[in-house]
């Protein structure tokens, strides 16, 4: 009952990829800092990799939506992944890590653009059917 209920409101392939971009996301996000090369080490680099990581998180979540999925159901997901981002940040200091609101704050912007490039997307797809 529940893998039809998941089924009926998710394009499983699509969910499964972003629940692999997640775990990879959360698993580079939690290796310890020295190891990371100068490269990664960068304050602005560093900002850019979380909007990105967060945005592609969040596009392939939004994409594996049946457009029958109630309304209730991305919202969930997208503040899931927001409190994701919270707890990615709190438990970067147990791995010698430093916790910051800046990369949430990227976070949060790498969801938002996602929403507003699925949006426009799906606009576009309507509006050049209707015509």
């Amino acid at each position: 009952m529940a893998r039809e209920k998941i089924q009926s409101y998710f394009r499983t392939g699509w969910l499964a990829a972003c629940t692999v971009s997640a775990v990879v996301v959360l698993t580079l996000t939690h290796i310890p800092q020295a190891a990371l090369p100068r490269l990664f080490q960068d304050n602005m680099a560093d900002k850019a990799e979380h909007v990105l990581a967060y945005g592609l998180i969040a596009l392939l979540f939004l994409l594996s939506l049946r457009r029958s999925s109630p309304l209730v159901v991305p919202i969930a997901g997208l503040l899931m992944l927001a409190g994701i981002g919270i707890v990615d940040e709190v438990t970067q200091p147990l791995v010698h890590r430093y916790a910051s609101v800046g990369d949430y704050l990227a976070d949060l912007i790498g969801i938002g653009a996602a929403c507003v490039i699925f949006l426009v997307k799906r606009w576009l797809v309507f509006h050049t059917a209707a015509s």
